[in-house]
């Protein structure tokens, strides 16, 4: 018998949203902590987020629900930042040096908006830009709970969102260095309320 090595990887079965501008909402937004990266042997230290999106106009064939799209950044506002520029450019206008010194990303939950979407080098869809959803465009009704987690609620006892995320994205926050060495895996639970933005005279986080 022969063991054939080639250098075809094996594609997702897994339904993507595909490429192209598309609605979307914001439904989790998690603090991963103090996460380790190692490029080029130049190990740096950076607390990182990620940020998941519904994607209403395409569903799971197998269940009906809403594709999701996520993204990575590190925790940083910067105006070299990749979630500084993306938030800038989804609320339409820069944050203020105010707002740099502190900004709630929590307020992102429950907030719709376009999402321009293309194909990333592993041939899975990423997030390139983000832009704002015009107030007077209809949009969907949220499908999928609303989850916030934070490393600082965790370490206080609070689990309920850490019960609710998925194995890997908890096993990527208990490898952060304020929670490496935990065993405390949590159960399972169930959704949060969304935050209300109805105000249509502001920006929209």
């Amino acid at each position: 018998m022969n063991i054939i090595a080639t250098t075809n990887e094996q594609q997702s079965t897994f339904p993507q949203v595909p490429t192209g501008v598309h609605k979307a909402r914001c439904v989790n937004v998690i603090d991963l902590g103090t996460q380790e990266n190692n490029y080029d042997g130049n190990v740096t230290y950076k607390r990182q987020c990620m940020i998941i999106w519904e994607v209403p106009a395409h569903k799971n064939d197998m269940n009906g629900e809403p594709l999701t799209l996520s993204k990575f950044y590190t925790l940083s506002l910067h105006e070299k930042s990749n979630l500084g520029a993306d938030l800038s450019a989804w609320r339409g206008r820069a944050f203020t040096e105010t707002e740099k010194k502190g900004f709630d990303i929590t307020k992102l939950l429950g907030v719709p908006c376009y999402l321009n979407v293309m194909e990333g080098k592993n041939g899975r869809p990423r997030v390139a830009s983000i832009m704002p959803l015009p107030k007077e465009e209809a949009m969907d009704d949220q499908h999928h709970d609303s989850i916030m987690f934070s490393i600082d609620d965790y370490q206080k006892g609070d689990r309920d969102s850490f019960n609710q995320l998925s194995e890997g994205i908890r096993n990527i926050i208990l490898r952060s260095k304020e929670l490496s060495g935990s065993h405390d895996f949590g159960d399972s639970n169930n959704g949060t309320d969304l935050p209300d933005f109805t105000d249509s005279d502001r920006v929209p986080f």
